[in-house]
């Protein structure tokens, strides 16, 4: 078991008010966080919702900060398979950070709430970008859909409580924004009403798979919720205030293959702030438990984007632990923020440099030790929080490659323990197992960047996490297995917008687009060997349909540029038989 710290926040209202939150610095002291005289407070509460996701075999609990897995009594979140009272994940947290004109760092991180909070519930007030105690509060929860009960009010059945009270409109009295969760408008009215025969907005006909940037509600089940980084002074960090709005989803599949061991994150992150950002990074801090909480190791696959923990022997022994084959847990980028343009980077790894759109994955991979007061341990400070973001250690050392990345005479690397799949070391395999390490008790950071930050802009997050397990072979059969279940559901979402996630798929037929990209016409070649009768549709990045081909009975279709604009566009071809291919276009 971990020694838990339990930290008091107090707020002054009439009265003073007390909540208990779970620390994880096995009884040591935490450094403290720098000065925060330069921020600004607007005394919200710190969010105290927790609801589990738990439609397939996995329950996850979800606050209504940026972190999850753990919950407020300091039992660990992320039980997998469900009721076996087993668990893979302790903590995972969103960690932002960038610097100003000036120089002045700001980030918002959150790691276990036992120095306070960088994130609080609520949407953010357009004009003064700050936010009331009131409105936090009013934010304080999660909106739990499950889209089996959207079909029934459909199909003439009750609304549930939370559909009823789906945010779909901010409160224009608050100046915040018109348009928030993302919902079905049946009269075209704009506002969000169940008596109208409104509700939160699925995409039944395509299917409402994972795809980027679309207004809709994904999952078979789905908590969604708003938080922000100006609810109060940054107390875990110490970080400046950004003016961040994340619009949230949690959601999972229940299906009869191995999605059903995986959970979705789907964030939508807004700068309401006036400053521009460079050298920004976003992370995903995992504290991964497996089991046992000292016998981890920990991994990466960089082309992949994908980072993991195993079990450091054959087996988990001990309470809590998962016994002999132990599984694998790893959390993948999906889709990581907007590349700057032209910046000479194959940030999403495909192979393309600088293509309209791009957007970067896992960038850096960092692991750290549960440790105080240690440049390779728990981070005290933003600046610190900031470096790990980087690949750096918290002294400002660079990570180096082979043994525990912290010899000055190696070479430099971003990624720890990426077996063979570094391309900057394509000979040499490093991991945890070939560095003769001792299993332990890990945490790990996958970041990405580094790219501007503008005033307005918005960029999208999706973080998937799956885990396997193998029946024999012990913890690297399971990791084998990780790699693959991750190739697939990749696959997926690169291969697809509104690629369906569920059991009722579409019979999928390959495709191939020549030339990619193209800037007068381009050819769409696919397997039509029946001579059925194609449909193709294709959509712009924000999800709108702007072109349609009926009729189509030969096994090409030529696309010319016409008034398709430079960018990333999506298409789906789609038969009456139910088989269809979809793919990317590039319009130079």
């Amino acid at each position: 078991m971990k020694l838990k710290h339990l930290t008091i926040f107090l707020f002054l209202i009439v009265a003073f008010i007390s909540q208990i939150y779970a620390g994880e610095n096995k009884g040591k002291s935490k450094s403290p966080v720098a000065s925060t005289s330069n921020k600004k407070s607007s005394g919200c509460s710190p969010g105290i919702a927790q609801t589990d996701l738990d439609i397939n075999n996995v329950r996850a609990t979800i606050l209504t900060g940026s972190d999850m897995w753990h919950s407020l009594n300091a039992n660990s979140g992320y039980e997998i398979p469900i009721g076996s009272g087993l668990h893979s994940l302790y903590a995972g947290a969103l960690w932002i950070g960038g610097k100003d004109a000036a120089g002045n760092l700001k980030l918002a991180a959150q790691t276990y709430r036992q120095t306070g909070n960088d994130f609080w519930p609520g949407a953010i007030d357009k004009v003064s970008v700050d936010i009331t105690p009131t409105r936090c509060s009013h934010y304080d929860k999660h909106w739990k859909i499950n889209k089996a009960d959207v079909l029934n009010f459909i199909a003439g059945g009750a609304a549930t409580p939370d559909m009823i009270s789906w945010p779909g409109n901010g409160d224009i009295a608050f100046n915040e924004d018109e348009f928030l969760a993302p919902f079905y408008d049946a009269n075209s009215d704009g506002i969000y009403n169940t008596t109208d025969g409104d509700y939160p907005n699925y995409d039944f006909n395509i299917g409402s798979g994972i795809g980027s940037r679309i207004n809709y509600v994904f999952g078979d089940q789905t908590l969604w919720w708003v938080f922000n980084d100006v609810g109060d002074f940054h107390s875990e960090t110490g970080g400046d205030q950004i003016g961040l709005e994340i619009r949230a989803q949690a959601f999972a599949y229940q299906t009869s293959n191995d999605l059903n061991n995986c959970t979705f994150y789907k964030y939508e992150i807004i700068n309401r702030g006036n400053t521009t950002l460079d050298s920004c990074y976003f992370g995903q801090w995992v504290d991964a438990d497996l089991g046992k909480a000292t016998d981890d190791f920990v991994g990466c696959h960089v082309t992949k984007g994908l980072g993991y923990c195993y079990n450091g022997d054959a087996d988990d022994d001990g309470a809590g632990g998962y016994g002999l084959n132990p599984p694998a847990i790893g959390v993948d980028f999906l889709e990581g923020p907007f590349a700057d343009a032209n910046d000479g980077i194959d940030n999403d790894k495909d192979g393309t440099t600088d293509e309209p759109d791009e957007q970067i994955i896992m960038s850096n991979f960092v692991y750290y030790n549960n440790v105080n007061n240690s440049p390779t341990g728990n981070p005290a400070g933003a600046p610190h929080f900031y470096n790990y973001l980087k690949g750096i250690w918290g002294n400002g050392q660079q990570m180096t490659y082979g043994a525990d990345a912290f010899l000055p005479t190696n070479p430099p690397c971003s990624y720890m323990f990426p077996g063979t799949t570094d391309p900057a070391f394509p000979t040499t395999d490093w991991t945890e197992v070939t560095a003769g390490n001792t299993p332990g008790d890990r945490r790990f950071l996958m970041s990405a960047g580094q790219f501007t930050l503008l005033p307005g802009a918005v960029n999208y997050i999706t973080t998937l996490v799956i885990w396997t397990r193998a029946t024999s072979g012990g913890p690297q059969a399971s990791v084998n297995l990780l790699f693959d279940m991750d190739s697939a559901v990749q696959q997926k979402f690169d291969s697809s917008f509104y690629a369906s996630m569920g059991i009722n798929e579409l019979q999928t037929i390959e495709s191939n687009v020549v030339p990619n990209p193209f800037n007068a016409l381009t050819t769409i070649t696919f397997k039509n060997d029946a001579k059925e009768i194609f449909k193709l549709t294709i959509f712009d990045i924000n999800g709108k349909v702007v072109r349609l081909i009926g009729n189509i009975v030969s096994d090409k279709v030529i696309i010319t540029k016409g008034d398709l604009n430079k960018g990333v566009y999506l298409y789906k071809l789609e038969s009456k038989s139910a088989k269809k291919t979809t793919g990317r276009l590039i319009v130079e």
